[in-house]
């Protein structure tokens, strides 16, 4: 039996475009040839033929919007198949990220799906262009933010712009002259349009004596002080200029001249500045009795004898005040005229004048020696004077002892003079002429022919010597009475022609066993008597 089958031959198959906007198509290929275009949400059925399976339905990989920076894109857009059925292509919004950067390359630009998040990069941080300007990155902006190279994560929920944030650095350069000084402030980058501030030390050490002083600033900026500020609207250079100081130094000698009196002109100097010194003072007391003497300014082994001093300071220079200690010495005297009081350099020599005797008739003084205070001085005898070395304040005090000058004179052979001050009497005496001439308000009287003394007597009228056993002087003819013995008397006469007129009445008075006021007594009965005159 024969039966006859009916075989179907074709069938059909829809397609439905989804995630695409209504107004946006996509093209429909269909086994490669353009069958039209499909707009988003639409359905579209498809016969196809058993014969030739199997068929290939193709949209667009990617539909542009009209919206700049959106795209829809469907990643599998190509669709196979050999019997009938539904396929839905859809398709998924797109964003494009766009980075804007003056310098330096980006990497993250491009297209990303809706919600993803994607970074944005700059690969430089810095962008020199030599001669002290540069580009710093600085940070993102627009729908990026962040301040590292790569930006925080930009949520791609629509275009996005990512911009990369420049600014431009310009360079301040603060040197110095001489170069290479320390303690320069301000060197380095600026933001253009900025404010620089820059400083240099006021002084800067070069060794203890030696040091750099500022003195202004050259270049793009000028001033007197040691700070300064510019506007950094390009590169610029500013020059701290520094002058040479050296220290000059006032040393003491002695030290203890400070306490009275300090030179005030010491210190920090410009390099070859003169400076005058004092005037300092011509002696400086220490007590009454010491005292410091000006002895001059010493500069490099010379001496200045001025009281003031200008010095050139052409390097670090050290003066000394130099003093010297002098001492009082006060000599002092009771009698007669001495020398040699004054002010005194320690160790000179003082030099001491005195008389060796003072006085006038009656009563005369004989230097027998000299007290010094404090005893440790020592009075050396010179030709004519004295000398103590002067190393402390000394008192001199001369010692005298007393002479009684005469009073009484003999006649002929022995003269003797009795001076009745004090404890001892000197009897100033000569054989045949007395020391200081006659007796005074008579004139001299002719001395007649020397007899030896105990074979006379004396005339009571004229007082001439005769021999004793003549009645009448031969000189004037009065007649010669001789005295009434007495033993003491004639004692005291022949004790004093024995000692030749010079007596002390304390040791005549102890030798004759007579006491002072009798001895007084019988030298003016001689006196009276003519055997003394």
């Amino acid at each position: 039996m024969i039966y006859n089958v009916n075989a179907q031959t074709t069938y059909a198959v829809t397609v439905t475009i989804q995630g695409l906007p209504s107004n946006l198509s996509t093209r429909v290929y269909v086994d490669g040839a353009l069958n039209g275009t499909m707009n988003g949400g639409a359905s579209r059925s498809f016969n196809f033929s058993t014969s030739n399976n199997p068929h290939v339905i193709i949209v667009d990989f990617y539909v542009p919007s009209s919206t700049n920076g959106t795209r829809y894109y469907e990643k599998n857009f190509q669709w196979s198949f050999s019997a009938a059925g539904n396929h839905a292509f859809t398709y998924t919004a797109q964003y494009y990220l766009a980075i804007q950067t003056t310098y330096s390359s980006a990497d993250g630009q491009g297209w990303y799906d809706s919600g993803a998040s994607a970074p944005a990069t700059v690969r430089d941080r810095e962008i020199d262009e030599g001669q002290g300007t540069r580009h710093v990155f600085a940070g993102w902006a627009g729908d990026a933010s962040g301040t590292q190279l790569t930006s925080n994560d930009i949520f791609m929920n629509g275009p996005k712009v990512a911009i990369a944030n420049w600014k431009t650095q310009f360079f301040l350069t603060v040197e110095s002259d001489p170069p290479n000084v320390s303690s320069l402030s301000g060197s380095g980058w600026y933001d253009a349009g900025s404010q620089a501030d820059f400083s240099a030390a006021p002084t800067v050490a070069a060794n203890e004596n030696t040091r750099l002083k500022f003195n202004h600033w050259s270049g793009e900026y000028t001033g007197q002080l040691p700070t300064g500020r510019v506007l950094m609207d390009r590169p610029k250079t500013v020059k701290a200029n520094y002058l040479a100081q050296y220290l000059l130094t006032v040393q003491y000698d002695p030290a203890s001249i400070t306490s009275s009196y300090n030179e005030t002109h010491a210190g920090w100097y410009d390099a070859n500045t003169n400076i005058q010194l004092g005037p300092a003072p011509s002696t400086i007391d220490l007590s009454s009795v010491e005292r410091l003497r000006f002895a001059g300014w010493i500069d490099s082994g010379s001496l200045s004898s001025s009281l003031s001093y200008t010095v050139l300071v052409d390097r670090p220079r050290t003066v000394t005040l130099s003093y010297k200690t002098q001492y009082y010495v006060d000599i002092r005297s009771s009698y007669g005229s001495v020398s040699g009081s004054g002010w005194y350099d320690r160790g000179s020599s003082a030099k001491i004048v005195a008389p060796s005797s003072s006085g006038t008739w009656p009563v005369s003084y004989t230097l027998s020696g000299w007290s010094v205070d404090p005893p440790t001085g020592k009075l050396t005898k010179a030709d004519d004077s004295w000398v103590l070395i002067v190393d402390r304040p000394y008192v001199v005090e001369a010692q005298w002892s007393v002479d009684y000058l005469p009073l009484i004179a003999i006649f002929g052979g022995g003269a003797i003079l009795v001076a009745a001050l004090g404890v001892g009497a000197v009897v100033a005496y000569r054989r045949g002429i007395f020391t200081r001439g006659g007796p005074i308000g008579r004139p001299p009287k002719q001395r007649p022919s020397p007899l030896r003394a105990g074979a006379t007597r004396v005339c009571t009228s004229c007082g001439n010597r005769v021999p004793k056993g003549a009645a009448f002087c031969e000189k004037c003819g009065a007649p010669v009475q001789a005295p009434k013995p007495s033993s003491s008397d004639d004692k005291v006469y022949d004790y004093i022609v024995k000692h030749e007129g010079v007596i002390s009445l304390s040791k005549a008075s102890e030798d004759l066993g007579i006491s002072v006021d009798e001895l007084k007594e019988i030298t003016e009965r001689l006196k009276k008597q003519g055997r003394l005159a």
